[in-house]
């Protein structure tokens, strides 16, 4: 940019508002905050797990040293401090343009709150930072840099390989963390003396003075740019960085730090006028909620992470809270320890097992302009492991459950695992991609070390913007690589790690060859003559059913198919044909599964008065007459290719 664009005289710290101009586009709110309050993601946790979540993937995404710590500093002013906070961010800037913001929609009536709060003998502040990382790198106008994708941009990511995930849709978990929408920050960078400053609120559109302006404002330094008044970012020594709270304890190490101004817990009910509860326990549960979802980082020495409670008083931290990888979850980081070995179970507590699953990934296509992302079909793995726990830890909050887990350190969400028969428990992880560097080493994580990365960047590619699932449908995912083929092996993969949990490592049970799993068969089963004396009770109406015999229906290695008995049994007395359709289904945690085809159709008795249409091979349709009563038949039936039919579940549709 030249100087004859920036006229770069600078300014104290200003909260700079951009005018309407023409048909300028403007918004009415923050859409990132709409789908995280959405989310189904929220169901499960609340924001603070979130917030938490989202703080850690994003510094650790930035990891410059080997460890990354990171400080959640919840900090009381009161009096003459929190009148001097707020003068020495310009706050009177700001507040003209909060309050012109009106009207009955939840974003107006947070911000009213928060005016109010401001107002208020008590302000809370959340001070979050990281040491270790990158920082905010970049020049202020530089589309790449971390600086402006995380100050400025919406909708972008740090990394344009996709193996970070920073700075995308998960940091306005931050904005609504605050009445007043705000954020300030400030960050060390490698050869720079002093701090980066900046700050951003995202208020909606709004008149004010008679005058339109577009959403959001910004703090920093007054410059002109294309005429127009825009913030700019300044730079501060820690002194002065102080007055605002955003000095950091560590001169020298590189790293960022944000400050969340009115602070609350916007989706709790027992809070005090504050808008938060005890501040002892607030940085309590901090620290609980990062042991939770970082304990693979914790316990592989890339995080260390406090919380700790500051009042205007004094400079010294009244309360510490650390997160820890051990007590309860101790028993999940047993998981990656222990080294799978042939016919090795966890059938008692204190018992850790664990096996290597192949797991193809399928070629990359794109961005064709950057050819060393992109690569044929390759062979990856995934490590199983499951630690049977006792009667004593049956408090586990995520007991019976598999952890799923990449190279990042996160658990991107702990998915149901299946109820035991003797009532016992466990906890299970699932370790992909590059996490399997990190873990016990076996001759399969060897030979998985060359397509580590590559598999890293697919599972990540199938995150949704929550980052809390492995989804076949993400835009990212389906753009980038020939996933047809593939996808009902990522969409059933919680079903087919449970299966291979209870088969492979929790139970005693040992199929017969001919068999297949077991607990396959038993879904598969639907009870030879269940149907058929129901069917009898019926008036005159005709229906025509398919009865599953499971005590005859087996696996075929030889086809690499299910070898499925079955009866039609026609019943009523009306004299109309009878038809039934006969299809079968992939069984899938998330969306619908996929069609499995049908082949070899063998009708093992008479074939008077009943007819066939096959036209489709993943449907086939039975017509019966009035004379027919019933007879038996058998069918091949296999998966989509990418379906390991051994282990995936599937179920009779129609």
């Amino acid at each position: 940019m030249s100087e004859e664009d920036l006229n770069t005289t600078k300014t104290p710290l200003k909260w700079i508002g951009t005018p309407s101009l023409g048909q300028g586009r403007s918004s009415g709110g923050n859409a990132a905050s709409e789908i995280f309050e959405a989310g189904a993601s929220q169901r499960k946790r609340s924001l603070l797990e979130t917030l938490v979540r989202e703080i850690c993937q994003n510094s650790l995404d930035q990891r410059k040293d080997k460890k990354v710590k990171i400080f959640f500093d919840l900090i009381i002013l009161k009096g003459e401090k929190k009148e001097e906070f707020l003068k020495s961010i310009n706050s009177e800037t700001l507040i003209p343009h909060l309050s012109s913001v009106k009207g009955s929609s939840g974003t107006a009536l947070t911000l009213k709150a928060g005016l109010e709060s401001m107002k208020s003998s008590d302000l809370v502040c959340l001070r979050i930072s990281d040491y270790g990382t990158d920082g905010l790198t970049g020049d202020d106008w530089d589309e790449k840099g971390n600086f402006r994708k995380l100050c400025v941009q919406n909708f972008s990511t740090g990394k344009e390989s996709g193996l970070g995930g920073s700075f995308g849709l998960g940091k306005a978990v931050s904005w609504m963390h605050s009445r007043i929408f705000t954020v300030l920050f400030s960050s060390r960078i490698e050869g720079e003396k002093d701090l980066r400053i900046f700050g951003r609120s995202e208020l909606p559109a709004h008149e004010m003075n008679g005058k339109s302006w577009l959403d959001g404002a910004y703090m920093g330094s007054e410059i002109k740019k294309d005429g127009i008044p825009v913030a700019e970012s300044t730079w501060l020594k820690d002194g002065d960085a102080e007055k605002i709270l955003l000095n950091r304890d560590n001169e020298t190490e590189c790293g960022t730090t944000i400050l969340i101004p009115t602070f609350h817990e916007p989706d709790r009910d027992d809070t005090g006028s504050s808008g938060i509860r005890e501040p002892e326990e607030l940085c309590r549960d901090f620290t609980e909620a990062a042991s939770k979802w970082f304990w693979p980082a914790i316990s592989w020495k890339r995080l260390d992470f406090k919380a700790r409670v500051f009042r205007e008083e004094g400079k010294s931290a009244e309360f510490v809270s650390e997160a820890a990888a051990n007590g309860i979850w101790s028993s999940f980081v047993e998981c990656g320890r222990v080294e799978p070995f042939e016919n090795t179970k966890s059938l008692f507590p204190g018992d850790s097992s664990s096996i290597d699953i192949e797991f193809p990934i399928p070629a990359r296509v794109e961005p064709s302009d950057n050819p060393e992302l992109l690569h044929d079909e390759l062979k990856s793995f995934v490590r199983l492991g499951v630690t049977r726990v006792s009667s004593k830890e049956e408090s586990l909050p995520c007991r019976s459950t598999i952890a799923l887990i990449r190279g990042s350190g996160m658990v991107v969400d702990y998915a149901e695992g299946t109820r035991l028969n003797d009532g016992g428990s466990y906890c299970a992880a699932a370790f992909v991609g590059t996490s399997l560097n990190e873990i016990a080493e076996s001759e399969k994580t060897e030979l998985n070390k060359e397509n580590a990365l590559f598999a890293e960047e697919y599972f990540r590619a199938g995150e949704p913007v929550t980052h809390d699932d492995w989804l076949p449908t993400t835009r990212r995912l389906r753009e980038s690589y020939t996933w047809k083929g593939h996808a009902n092996r990522l969409r059933g993969i919680r079903y087919e790690l449970r299966q291979i949990l209870i088969q492979n490592l929790l139970t005693s049970f040992v199929s017969r060859p001919d068999e297949g799993p077991e607990m396959l068969r038993r879904m598969l089963n639907l009870g030879r003559g269940m149907k058929q004396k129901k069917i009898q009770s019926k008036a005159r109406n005709s229906s025509l059913e398919v009865v599953i015999d499971r005590q005859r229906s087996f696996f075929n290695k030889k086809t690499n198919g299910w070898r499925i008995t079955g009866e039609l049994v026609r019943s009523g007395d009306s004299k109309r044909s009878a038809k039934v359709h006969l299809s079968f289904q992939s069984i899938a945690d998330s969306g619908q599964g996929e069609m499995w085809g049908i082949s070899d159709m063998q009708i093992l008795g008479s074939e008077k008065h009943i007819s066939l249409d096959d036209s489709d091979s993943k449907r086939f349709v039975f017509s019966a007459e009035n004379q027919f009563s019933s007879v038996p038949f058998e069918c091949t039936v296999k998966p989509p290719i990418g379906v390991n039919p051994e282990i995936a579940g599937f179920r009779k549709v129609g």
